[in-house]
């Protein structure tokens, strides 16, 4: 039969229960003063503490905006040459100035014109047509079906465009584009342009223009057309002659020859690295200095909050309780910002690399808002602080009875599953973050068990309330 004790846990008290509840009060209010105090001051440190958590993002993205930008410009280099390569003077000035690339396209002619308004005596003997040919007037894979059909024309006895196009070329150019239908089926950038400079010899040429065979020629815009020879017939241009003639042959040859537009220069701007955070509307900014006001007064008034609490319930707690709350408080505290640390310092860089190889990998532009980036850093560091008082949870579950040190050693593979399953939740929707977390408590739950066998056991108070 079980032997009753007499003994009140509660003796020896003085508070009634509305002294209780008026401690509680007391307590509440101070710790609420205390946050709304720690708020005021996060709030003159919300700036800088929203500038902290930008720097993992910006290291990066900066990285991250390097390495895309020789990716980008060697693809456009080898759109010519497919094996062309960055200079190593280009590749130092991405690196090491963190100058960015940037292609710029201008027209020609309206360039040239503004540098003779600039440098009217330097430049004033320049000559230039804004109505040659250029490379990139030729389409990829038509140039030997080009040099093919002004061939053909030497064979036509009767008067047609390609016959007039072989009669109006000099020997040089007949030998010349005779060598490149002999070419390999790919033209080489010298044989280009040679075939470049041959169509610019013959847009030159006013016969080309003025013969029967070219009025009219299908697939040419007659009412521009009509507009250029009411216009020469006037009064002779060599510019208009050349720019009808362009586009005779653009409309004689499509599948070769662009059709003509305004011709363009292709540069490259070097310009410093320019990365901003984003925000979608007006009021965004102002809650994101709320928020990390806020979060910083909880900071820095946490102490004192946890004083008042502990001020409430330590008048609940035996001696024993007492030092248990002394003992493992400090251990509780040093692994929850050991993990928020690990999660700051080597964990938010591998996890943006990892992503952004998705946005490289995709060809997608990625611009972060500065909104959605602090949720990120808020819930990575919170859940490896969470998820690294796992040793604590199992030396609870073992001095409470629920879990043996047996159990923990002889269900080490369940307990790896479940650890990947928590790190799974407790980290962003990545492998890499969750990983990062599931191998530091892995390590963990070996301490843990350590713990169990070495840390001090307490006498249960009620060990002795019942006797068999």
């Amino acid at each position: 039969m079980a032997k009753q004790t007499h003994e009140d846990l509660f003796e020896g008290t003085t508070m009634t229960f509305g002294e209780h509840l008026e401690e509680l009060r007391v307590s509440l209010f101070r710790a609420l003063a205390g946050l709304a105090l720690g708020c005021i001051v996060g709030f003159f440190f919300a700036n800088s503490v929203v500038r902290f958590f930008q720097a993992p993002l910006e290291r990066t993205m900066k990285a991250y905006l390097l390495r895309k930008a020789q990716k980008d410009i060697e693809v456009e280099l080898k759109k010519k040459d497919p094996n062309a390569r960055l200079t190593i003077e280009e590749r130092l000035m991405i690196i090491n100035h963190q100058l960015i690339p940037e292609r710029i396209e201008f027209e020609t002619q309206r360039l040239l014109e503004a540098l003779r308004e600039q440098f009217p005596l330097s430049l004033a003997g320049v000559n230039f047509s804004a109505h040659l040919f250029t490379s990139d007037d030729l389409l990829p894979g038509g140039e030997l079906k080009l040099a093919k059909a002004i061939v053909a024309g030497k064979t036509k006895i009767d008067a047609s465009p390609a016959s007039r196009i072989w009669a109006l070329l000099s020997e040089a150019n007949r030998q010349t584009i005779n060598n490149l239908v002999s070419a390999s089926p790919t033209l080489t950038d010298s044989q280009r342009r040679q075939l470049v400079a041959l169509l610019n010899d013959l847009a030159g040429k006013p016969e080309l223009h003025d013969s029967p065979e070219f009025k009219p020629l299908a697939g040419v815009d007659e009412t521009t057309t009509k507009e250029i020879r009411s216009t020469l017939a006037q009064q002779f241009d060599a510019e208009q002659s050349r720019r009808l003639n362009r586009m005779l042959l653009a409309g004689l040859f499509p599948e070769s020859i662009r059709v003509p537009q305004a011709g363009r220069l292709a540069l490259y701007a070097w310009k410093p690295m320019d990365f901003r955070f984003q925000n979608l509307n007006v009021q965004e900014p102002f809650m994101i200095w709320m928020k990390a006001g806020i979060m910083t007064g909880i900071v820095i008034a946490s102490p004192w909050i946890f004083l008042q609490v502990w001020n409430f319930v330590a008048a609940g707690l035996y001696p024993h309780e007492k030092n248990y709350v002394y003992l493992y408080m400090p251990i509780s505290l040093l692994l929850f910002f050991g993990g928020a640390a690990l999660a700051y310092l080597f964990v938010f860089d591998p996890v943006l690399n990892f992503l952004f190889l998705f946005n490289e990998s995709m060809n997608a532009e990625f611009i972060p808002r500065l909104g959605e980036w602090l949720s990120f850093v808020l819930i990575l560091p919170l859940g490896f602080g969470i998820g690294f008082q796992l040793p604590l949870v199992m030396l609870f579950l073992n001095r409470v009875g629920l879990l043996s040190i047996e159990l923990y050693t002889q269900q080490w593979r369940i307990a790896i599953l479940s650890i990947f399953v928590i790190a799974m939740v407790l980290t962003p929707a990545d492998p890499y973050s969750m990983l990062l977390m599931a191998i530091p408590l892995c390590l963990l739950y070996v301490v843990g068990i350590g713990m169990c066998l070495w840390m001090p056991r307490g006498r249960n108070p009620f060990a002795e309330a019942y006797e068999v």
